[in-house]
């Protein structure tokens, strides 16, 4: 076996990053755009106010998860790292001076997935955003991966605020650590800030670590907390929600998703909606409302500005501002927390496991990468099937040295697996729960399915068959492999109820990724095949 998995390590627990959500037509924003932070002019192309104008400069971000280092994109351009961020905020807060009043918020999710994070459970994230000086931050569902208790260590450790307004005790009451709302003072200006939370959250992280808790619909809690936020001397109000959108690739247009229907729903005047949790780019307008979301792990920042004179003419500009690292110089000061927090497990990090010869990278919903996550689950727990959720894969396979913290980053979640057994007639049933989504979410091991995604959900298998190539057999019995957040819940698949009996492996998920790769003949491939594809018409 390999070194311990961090999921022996620390407690923690694995939620699913959203899938493809639903679109559906918004208005553009004007003059919303997203820019490269190349050293140019930063405001070029947004019309300027007239001049001494003063305005509030609201500086956002979300889905940090723990990126307290650069990592390159899809074009190998290094984006990211908390150093960089903190020098974009900076910049936007001093290319505004003096007539502007700024405000940094976050909308969620700030912790989980680094192992120079997750080893501290958050605490040099926490220590970054307090030298920042955030004003708030929502509550993500990741932040409730190692339970409430850590989850309160960090609230107390941090100087601003972490809100939920839609958090409520099953009993309907609210939860009174879990703060709703504040209003801050910028000069003269009041800035009433609501937090929310998105409602699948007992879906998106460990079903035990929630509880006797229920996330309600927002939209009536923040109608009724805006009016009163304005009743006691609010100026503005912002919510800032980790709930999310999808749009087109502009951000702007064919926009739809939780967000989106939430704004819609407003009765209340709100100023502007940061939005997180789908780790896109969303800069696009709802019923006059701003919203933005900044992609996620420090790749770019909101940038909006609302003038604070009463003037209808006067138009709300807002951009979603890219980060390149090549053309920033980072924060002495935020490097050093960074240094510090990398030194502690670089020993660990820097292990070398393998050598991956061409980069696997999680693109559309099938993909190679989730295809041998899912075989190293069955191959671990010597089961006949697996089921790999796509949103416990979090970053791409890189070509070139894969160290233990290259794949922790890949699977952070420390899940362990679990070995259900399943007549084929329940796995046919937990096989259609995962057709009924709206686009596939999911990779299998030990099976090959077919099926029709115009056929009503609940009939859309056309057909499965097993490893051997023989069909599906409903009476025959399965030994089906899963991590323990689809066993406990997760994914709303009721696997629990769908088994007829359940056991824990003592076999944590990444190291039985690394085990298995390091199993196998170099150089490493990976399998190619669409094991879930639609059929054909």
């Amino acid at each position: 076996m390999t070194a311990p998995a961090l999921g022996f390590l620390v407690l923690m627990s694995l939620a699913c990053a959203p899938g493809q959500l639903p679109r559906s037509s918004v208005r553009a924003a004007n003059p919303g755009r997203a820019i490269l932070l190349d050293g140019g002019d930063l405001l070029k192309g947004n019309p300027a106010f007239p001049t001494g104008t003063r305005f509030l400069r609201i500086i956002a971000t979300n889905d940090f998860h723990g990126a307290l280092e650069p990592r390159p994109d899809a074009n190998g351009i290094r984006r990211g790292g908390a150093a960089y961020v903190a020098a974009a905020i900076d910049r936007a807060r001093k290319e505004c001076e003096p007539r502007c009043e700024t405000l940094l918020v976050d909308a969620g999710d700030l912790f989980q997935g680094t192992a120079a994070s997750n080893l501290s459970y958050g605490r040099p994230v926490v220590e970054y955003y307090n030298r920042m000086g955030y004003a708030a931050s929502a509550l993500g569902n990741h932040e409730f991966d190692w339970g409430t208790d850590t989850l309160r260590a960090r609230m107390r450790q941090a100087k601003f605020g972490i809100f939920g307004a839609n958090v409520r005790y099953t009993d309907g009451h609210d939860v009174k650590w879990i703060p709703n709302d504040t209003i801050v003072k910028r000069g003269a200006t009041k800035i009433g800030i609501i937090g929310v939370s998105t409602v699948t959250t007992p879906t998106t992280t460990r079903a035990a670590n929630v509880v006797g808790l229920r996330f309600d619909d927002p939209a009536p809690i923040v109608d009724s907390i805006g009016t009163a936020l304005r009743k006691r001397g609010a100026n503005f109000v912002v919510v800032i929600a980790h709930a999310g959108a999808s749009c087109g690739i502009d951000g702007a247009t064919e926009c739809g998703g939780e967000i989106i229907d939430f704004a819609r729903k407003l009765t209340t005047k709100v100023d502007v909606v940061i939005s997180g949790h789908t780790h896109t780019l969303v800069n696009t307008e709802v019923k006059g409302i701003p919203i933005l979301q900044a992609r996620s792990s420090g790749r770019a920042i909101d940038v909006l500005d609302l003038p604070l004179r009463a003037d209808s003419k006067l138009h709300v500009r807002h951009d979603v501002r890219e980060l390149a690292v090549d053309t920033i110089q980072p924060v002495p000061a935020i490097d050093s927390i960074v240094s510090r927090a990398v030194a502690r497990v670089s020993s660990l990090v820097n292990r070398h496991v393998v050598t991956i010869p061409v980069t696997l990278a999680r693109q559309g919903s099938q993909y190679h990468l989730g295809n041998l996550i899912a075989d190293a689950q069955r191959w671990a727990g010597k089961g006949d099937v697996a089921i790999m959720n796509n949103g416990g894969i979090r970053t791409d396979l890189r070509a070139g040295e894969a160290t233990y913290g290259s794949l922790f980053e890949i699977q952070p979640f420390g899940n362990t697996l679990y070995s259900l057994t399943m007549r084929g007639a329940q796995l046919r049933g937990l096989l259609e729960a995962m057709l009924a989504k709206k686009a596939v979410d999911d990779h299998v091991s030990g099976l090959r399915i077919r099926y029709d995604p115009l056929r009503p959900a609940g009939s859309r298998l056309v057909s499965v068959t097993t490893a051997d190539g023989s069909p599906l057999s409903d009476t025959k019995t399965y030994n089906v492999i899963v991590n323990d957040f689809l066993a406990t819940g997760g994914e709303g698949y009721n696997l629990g109820g769908r088994a007829t009996a359940s056991r824990p492996l003592n076999i944590v998920d990444l190291d039985a990724l690394i085990d298995y790769i390091m199993s196998l003949p170099s150089p490493i491939t990976a399998p190619t095949e669409i094991r879930i594809a639609p059929v054909l018409r």
